[in-house]
């Protein structure tokens, strides 16, 4: 696969020796339409409120032996100023380094060794309820667990700009932010993915809570979406971080139907693509379906794109959307779909004779004699920006990288002609 912007002289006069591209006119196929909207509906984080077991929630601090503490749900000015005062300042990844800049992130951090506080994380339901909201589907039945990472402490004027979570390993998909209940305003939580953008006010929600009945908030986005903390412009905005990664004890789940987002529900996925299945107007002599996925995912740093047991291990990974178009492809079509990461056309063209189309010259001089050009993908999603891996992030992260990068994947599936659609489909 290229970037026809790229070489746009060479790739004009490629297109108009090869004549038009039938995947263009499927793209414009109103049952694609349907399931490309479908797909496009999604949020990549889920929020709320949450009150705890008991009517305090003590925080222990400290790096020697005498440890100080503060009730969470009812800290004064004074103990977070001293709270404040302690925290180291927190850094940020910048190539592998850890980094001070107050310009791009003004804040306090305690590692996880330095402090604990009274809330089971377990018992709380709070990872339930965090999971229904972030998987669909067989993918439901995902067991999750969450690891105690950081403290930190906004105060007035404190700030950080937009980043991804650093990517601990493959088994690492969420972050999960608990924010307390402490006087302050300023320091939204803003989400940005896929060309939308929201925004969690938990200072907000939380000042309208009864004081004698006291909560705190939670919000779980998954680790690839950008997302920053607005200035702090009064008082001290306080929250404790879990990254979450995938467990994989066996349970047993009732099979739960999501409503909104559309793109998360398994079952309407598997109808919208059903129908385009069925319709024999759509690909009429079969071919390729090509979906650009709508997260990115963390993969080791040495990865080889020609080996696939890594990509493998991802098909029991994928998020929201993701994984209800997998399993939707799974069971329409009798067979497993295959990931890929971009560029793909290298593999195709060695393993399974695949070719390129509309490639510009240079291109197709570094493709080599065995590559014939008619082969082709019909994108249904197709692997735009939103699965483009940014600069920024290979600059800034939360921590500094270390052996996981974020990549885009593409998912490929063959399907047969009308009436063949199962029987004649076969893994690439």
């Amino acid at each position: 696969m290229f970037d026809p912007a790229s070489d746009s002289e060479d790739y004009d006069a490629h297109e108009r020796q090869l004549g038009p591209n039938p995947s263009l006119s499927l793209m414009s196929h109103s049952r694609a339409e349907d399931l490309r909207r479908t797909l496009d509906e999604t949020m990549p984080y889920c929020c709320g409120t949450l009150r705890p077991a008991s009517s305090s929630l003590t925080l222990y601090y400290g790096k020697t032996e005498q440890a100080r503490r503060i009730d969470l749900l009812h800290a004064s000015t004074h103990a977070l100023s001293d709270l404040e005062r302690y925290c180291d300042p927190a850094t940020f990844g910048v190539s592998q380094q850890n980094v001070l800049d107050l310009a791009y992130r003004k804040a306090g951090k305690l590692d996880r060794d330095h402090f604990a506080f009274d809330f089971d994380i377990e018992r709380s339901g709070l990872l339930e309820v965090v999971r229904m909201g972030m998987f669909t589907g067989k993918s439901q039945k995902q067991r999750i667990r969450a690891e105690l990472y950081k403290l930190n402490i906004y105060g007035k004027g404190c700030f950080f700009k937009s980043h991804k979570d650093t990517p601990r390993s493959t088994a690492m998909f969420a972050s999960l932010v608990l924010i307390f209940p402490t006087a302050h305003s300023g320091g939204e939580l803003l989400i940005a993915h896929g060309g939308r953008k929201w925004s969690f006010d938990a200072a907000s929600v939380l000042s309208d809570t009864n004081t004698s009945d006291p909560r705190l908030a939670y919000v779980a986005f998954f680790s690839d979406v950008e997302h920053e903390v607005t200035r702090v412009t009064s008082g001290h905005r306080l929250s404790i971080t879990y990254n979450l990664y995938y467990a994989y004890d066996d349970i047993c789940m009732d099979r739960l139907e999501v409503i909104q987002p559309r793109g998360a529900n398994a079952s309407e996925v598997h109808d919208l693509l059903n129908s385009l299945l069925d319709d024999h107007s759509f690909l009429p002599n079969g071919g390729v379906l090509g979906f650009g996925l709508r997260h990115l995912y963390p993969l080791p740093t040495h990865f080889d794109a020609h080996d696939d047991k890594t990509l493998n291990i991802l098909k029991d990974k994928l998020k929201g959307i993701d994984a209800a178009l997998f399993q939707a492809c799974t069971e329409l079509l009798d067979t497993s779909p295959t990931l890929y990461t971009p560029p793909v056309w290298e593999k195709l063209c060695r393993q399974w004779n695949g070719v390129l189309i509309n490639a510009p010259p240079k291109v197709l001089e570094t493709a080599g004699p065995g590559c014939i050009r008619h082969w082709t993908v019909h994108w249904v999603t197709p692997l735009s920006d939103v699965n483009r891996v940014k600069t920024r992030f290979a600059a800034y992260g939360n921590e500094p990288m270390m052996g996981y990068l974020y990549q885009r994947i593409c998912l490929l599936i063959q399907v047969g002609s009308p009436g063949r659609r199962k029987g004649s489909v076969s893994q690439l």
